[in-house]
């Protein structure tokens, strides 16, 4: 069993248990009307006598906590009440002075007190086999403590936490005690509901010698010990300044980037969350995490930053009628893909500097051309246009026979260039040939051994090779 006197010894307390305590509770307990019931006060003194010894891990109680509950037992007037409801939570017992008074009939789960996590309780355990009781209600899973002592000899003091009708489940799970000072407290991991605390007095020699002088003090606490839920987080992509999600109600949440604290903000009472931050870019690894009122927190979800910005407008050098490369620059590492219309002439991977070169088929001069990048992430540029330049001249023209009466000249050339026939550096005339090439230039009558020189020039001022032919005599 585990007892708060060791070695078979009671030691007498004081402190709260004052002589002005134990006036006060002869005045207002009636003292000898408990009677036990036989049976049922059997099991349940049964039921508390099996709770097996085993002490608490250390740190489950961390000193201060431990050091709240005895100077709430031993009623210390430096104490302070109000610190002491940090660590718990306040419930229905009500009292104008530092402690409650037990109230029989409390012999069982029915008739049981309402504990206080504010205030400790005083009791008397009178006559023989008498079991007292308290409802202590949990308000979320965490850690009940029960502290006690006694200021008598006469009392073998024995207390724990139960459910009702002593039901044995995972809803409350003794983890063990920590013993100082002649205060025992004992800690129980418990999930949210209501529990009681059985109180009896062992007396190896079965004897009614307790006195109205012999009492016993019980404290109640509350640790909330267990951490928040891991946070849930909607996406994040390189353009928000917002992190949204959900965590533990009234929990507050926090980003960061590594060690970095980006942001952090407290969760509404139905548990969303939002968080400023400074965008950041893609790829990046965002953890987040809930703390509670109580200091536990959360392990952490975590998001990467999504790639949503597209790459910058390639830039192009220019592409002429003989150029099987278009070259040009791009975001770094992106795809760059070349199309005339929708047909693709060719892509290529930029390179780490986002200089690209794509292999292309030579295009005919005036052919417009789009060129995009699409990074990894699969957002694509907008499309930079080229006109692909006419660089290449004209074929050399073809000429009729011209004699020294001809006043036109005749021949072929690239449909629409500007033919020209000149003597020497002379010009005789220009004319535009049609669009099936065949062009006539008006020129004065040459004389017989005259030598023309006719050229083609395209609209985008390429002059062919001279053709040459010499005037014959009529």
């Amino acid at each position: 069993f585990i007892i708060t006197n060791p070695g078979g010894e009671n030691v007498r307390n004081k402190g709260i248990l004052s002589l002005v305590a134990v006036g006060l509770l002869a005045s207002t307990m009636s003292v000898g009307i408990v009677k036990g019931e036989g049976n049922k006060n059997e099991l349940a003194r049964k039921a508390i006598e099996s709770q097996v010894e085993k002490p608490l891990q250390k740190g489950a109680i961390d000193p201060k906590t431990f050091n709240q509950i005895e100077q709430a037992l031993k009623g210390s007037q430096s104490y302070s009440i109000n610190s002491f409801n940090k660590m718990g939570r306040m419930s229905s017992g009500n009292s104008d002075e530092d402690y409650l008074i037990e109230s029989e009939y409390n012999d069982d789960f029915n008739s049981a007190n309402i504990s206080s996590y504010e205030k400790p309780t005083i009791g008397q355990l009178l006559p023989l086999y008498d079991v007292d009781f308290y409802k202590v209600k949990v308000p979320q899973s965490g850690i009940l403590l029960v502290g006690g002592e006694t200021n008598s000899y006469s009392i073998d003091l024995l207390f724990t936490a139960v459910q009702k009708d002593f039901v044995e489940n995972s809803n409350l799970e003794y983890l063990g005690s920590e013993y100082e000072d002649d205060v025992e407290v004992q800690a129980y991991q418990a999930k949210a509901g209501t529990y009681y605390v059985g109180v009896i007095d062992t007396d190896n020699d079965y004897i009614d010698n307790n006195t109205e002088e012999d009492l016993y003090a019980i404290s109640t606490g509350f640790v909330d010990n267990v951490k928040p839920s891991k946070p849930s987080v909607n996406r994040v992509d390189n353009n928000d300044k917002v992190i949204t999600g959900k965590a533990e109600a009234n929990s507050t949440v926090t980003v960061k980037s590594g060690s970095k604290v980006l942001g952090s903000a407290k969760a509404t009472s139905k548990g969303t969350f939002s968080i400023k931050i400074a965008v950041q870019k893609a790829g990046t690894k965002l953890t987040i995490t809930a703390k509670d009122s109580s200091g536990n927190v959360s392990s952490s979800a975590s998001v990467t930053v999504l790639d949503v910005v597209p790459p910058s407008k390639p830039t192009v050098s220019k592409v002429d009628n003989n150029d099987k490369v278009v070259t040009g620059k791009a975001e770094a590492n992106s795809t760059v893909t070349v199309k005339n219309g929708s047909k693709a002439l060719g892509s290529a991977k930029a390179t780490t500097k986002g200089t690209f070169s794509i292999k292309i088929a030579v295009q005919k001069a005036g052919t417009k051309l789009a060129v995009t990048a699409k990074d990894s992430s699969g957002n694509v540029s907008s499309s930079a246009s080229v006109t692909v330049i006419d660089v290449v001249p004209p074929s050399k023209p073809t000429v009729s026979k011209v004699d020294d009466n001809d006043k036109v000249v005749k021949g072929k050339a690239e449909a629409s260039s500007t033919v020209t026939v000149k003597v020497g550096s002379k010009s005789l005339g220009s004319a535009k040939a049609t669009s099936k090439g065949s062009y006539s230039v008006k020129i004065k009558a040459q004389k017989k051994g005259t030598t023309l020189s006719i050229t083609a020039k395209d609209k985008a001022g390429n002059v062919s090779p001279k053709a040459t032919t010499k005037v014959v005599k009529h």
